[in-house]
């Protein structure tokens, strides 16, 4: 664990079952809920074939992302499930309460989604994790969470670099990060420089892979 320094550059949600399986999450002693971020327009993913691809719902290994993303963070112990989505809402609430962004926030990006997610968590911590995040570690909810504070999020590391999105925050830090994005604030590296986040390091570098492209969907499929 340690700093780490960038390059520049309204329904209540849904509580699931564990299923029997065991919550690495748990093991960190206190109650949090999960925020999918599948709002973003998957630009990098689209194909002649498929212009208007919305990543979250391509199936891969069988089931739609968002379904992995979903059982993932059940496993990791979230308490209720949201889902930051603008397009194919019908589609997405079969996994969980969706949270559109705010109208006045359609251009600032994944931390409209974030916002949303402070804003509405039930539980005092949020864990966040984009929608095309595979091969989680069991430990990512317990490790972040402990390192984080209500006034200083925590952020994941692997030797590839940060990966921002994958954080734990407190919902008090929702005043702050709406302030950010009122004064033309759009970077999440930015926000997270602001309010002091500490990375969490994981020390494999697949630890937190993400499909941004069909290459990547290739390789990893």
């Amino acid at each position: 664990m340690g700093e780490d320094i960038f390059a520049a550059g309204p329904p209540q949600g849904e509580k699931r079952p564990l299923g029997g399986q065991q919550a690495e999450g748990a093991a960190w002693g206190r109650v949090f809920d999960g925020l999918i971020l599948a709002g973003g327009q998957s630009r990098r993913m689209r194909t002649v074939q498929d212009p208007y691809a919305d990543k979250g719902l391509m199936t891969w290994r069988g089931e739609p992302l968002v379904a992995h993303a979903c059982r993932t963070l059940r496993i990791q112990g979230a308490d209720a499930l949201w889902i930051s989505a603008n397009r194919h809402v019908d589609e997405y609430a079969a996994y969980g309460a969706v949270l559109r962004d705010d109208p006045g926030q359609a251009d600032c990006g994944p931390l409209a989604g974030v916002l949303a997610g402070l804003k509405h968590s039930r539980s005092p911590w949020l864990l966040m994790l984009p929608v095309d995040v595979v091969h989680c570690p069991a430990d990512l909810g317990a490790r972040l969470g402990a390192a984080a504070r209500p006034g200083q999020p925590a952020y994941a590391r692997t030797p590839d670099g940060p990966h921002p999105l994958c954080l734990m925050a407190h919902r008090d830090l929702a005043d702050g990060l709406r302030t950010f994005l009122e004064s033309g604030g759009r970077q999440v590296q930015g926000w997270l420089r602001s309010c002091g986040a500490v990375a969490v390091d994981f020390p494999d570098a697949d630890a937190l892979v993400n499909l941004n492209t069909p290459e990547d969907w290739v390789r990893w499929t």
